[in-house]
């Protein structure tokens, strides 16, 4: 059964099929693939590129790559997923899991938005741990799962944390609006 949000705006990318796979340059324990997936992206990559705060986006190769959870991935316009450094098919089954979501919470925000600006896709500041780390209450407690505020302003960079895992951050909204520009 799906969410509330799935049935009054269905998912657009249903699905996907991993095409290729082929050994990482990380490592000979390593793998690498290539996936489709059954919808073309051009129009959502903008918006995923400002929602995600370390992201790089190419207009001119219509792409957009990001590290999630030490793979480095890169979405293109036409539906190919590229996915490195993975342990084996069932890991990269789930992180083009992931970005089929996102791609389909960024369809979302285009029909409830609209197109994002292209000032703001110019103008996308960059997010550093050292600048996310002067909002957070450094107190290198550990309470987050980190050994200090820095390790865990570098897992918010990269979105492998999300505000919410530090009970002590008083200033959340600033850095939420740091991170994602946009909330998809």
């Amino acid at each position: 059964m799906g969410s509330l949000i799935d049935l009054l705006s269905p998912a657009r990318v249903k699905g996907f099929k991993i095409v290729e796979v082929l050994p990482c340059m990380a490592g000979p324990e390593k793998i690498r693939v290539i996936a489709r997936v059954e919808e073309e992206l051009h129009d959502v990559l903008p918006v995923i590129y400002l929602y995600l705060p370390q992201a790089t986006y190419n207009e001119e190769a219509s792409s957009v790559s990001f590290m999630y959870c030490d793979h480095l991935v890169t979405v293109f316009g036409e539906g190919k997923v590229t996915v490195t450094n993975l342990k084996d098919e069932d890991e990269a089954r789930k992180v083009v899991g992931y970005v089929v979501d996102l791609a389909n919470r960024a369809f979302r925000y285009l029909e409830r938005v609209g197109k994002p600006p292209a000032e703001a896709v110019k103008s996308k500041p960059k997010v550093s741990p050292v600048k996310l780390v002067e909002l957070l209450p450094r107190t290198n407690c550990g309470d987050c799962g980190e050994s200090s505020c820095y390790s865990f302003a570098i897992k918010l960079a990269t979105c492998e944390k999300d505000p919410s895992d530090c009970p002590h951050l008083e200033r959340r909204s600033e850095v939420v609006k740091l991170l994602h520009p946009i909330i998809i």
